[in-house]
């Protein structure tokens, strides 16, 4: 398993089924659009050469939810295939127990759900599974003017991470992804980055989707892509463990950067790692393992 050298966070650890994923160091997971990609395979192979460790499938064409019939016919052989081929942790971004189910047969490591396991049975059957499990805020939420989102992210992710809980689900298990859907404004988007840090009082590993926090798609802002970097670099330093992202180059390279510039407090091995990702040549020096 690919191991990149980024910023040191607070000792945490994900359970998971082949055992515990340090999570002491950021990482990033690569967003594969399944109705926008035409070879999963060569994308998630990329991704994990450019310094991904886990990699997301899912069919996210719209705000709504996918229904169960695609998902299954079009997210889940893929992730047989992905298991068989890569050496990436496979995540599926769905909110129907079925194809948690599907999934977790075909060999998924990570389940995503951005609706934090609110369907009926889904809570009992991720107990049973025994898998990861990233519980999203609502991305359908409309917020009143002037309201700070901060406190009903709390309340929703207290609420849903004690039914979790109460229904067997290991707190190892257990994810977090406090951002806000693009239903909402963007200064409450960029808000609710701002307030990151106060989610660690949860004492779980966060992720947080990036860019998709930002107007998308934007043609400026996806030419750009400087802003995402900075919410990026700016959510690691607030405590995040995990970045969702559909630009794995561009974050790994600003995330690694930024450690290069403060190796004095990190072991010598793991500087010259980041140091290698500016000398090698993509396709002819695969990264190190540490």
């Amino acid at each position: 398993m690919l191991v990149t050298g980024r910023l040191a966070l607070p000792f945490m650890k994900l359970k998971m089924k082949d055992g515990p994923v340090e999570l002491t160091a950021p990482a990033l997971m690569g967003v594969i659009d399944l109705r926008h990609c035409t070879d999963v395979l060569a994308q998630a192979l990329e991704m994990q050469e450019l310094g991904a460790t886990f990699v997301e499938l899912g069919l996210s064409a719209s705000a709504d939810y996918a229904s169960a019939q695609d998902e299954l016919a079009l997210v889940v052989p893929q992730v047989k295939h992905l298991v068989e081929h890569i050496s990436l942790y496979v995540a599926v971004n769905t909110t129907h127990p079925e194809v948690m189910s599907a999934a977790a047969e075909a060999g998924a490591h990570l389940i995503i759900d951005p609706n934090a396991l609110r369907a009926p049975g889904a809570v009992e059957l991720m107990a049973k599974l025994k898998l990861p499990v990233c519980l999203v805020f609502d991305q359908h939420t409309v917020f009143e003017e002037n309201t700070d989102p901060t406190g009903l992210v709390s309340e929703f992710l207290y609420e849903r991470i004690d039914a979790c809980l109460n229904a067997g689900i290991a707190r190892s298990a257990l994810l977090i992804d406090p951002t806000i859907g693009m239903q909402a404004p963007i200064e409450y988007r960029l808000k609710m980055m701002g307030r990151l840090h106060t989610f660690k009082s949860f004492a779980l590993p966060i992720c947080a989707p990036v860019p998709r926090i930002i107007p998308q798609p934007d043609a400026y802002l996806s030419s750009h892509p400087s802003a995402a970097t900075a919410l990026a670099i700016f959510g690691v330093d607030a405590g995040v463990s995990l970045i969702r992202t559909n630009t794995v180059g561009e974050l790994a390279l600003a995330l690694d950067t930024w450690q290069a510039c403060t190796k004095s407090a990190r072991p010598f091995k793991l500087s010259k790692l980041i140091v290698k990702r500016f000398l090698r040549k993509k396709k002819d020096e695969p990264l190190e393992t540490l």
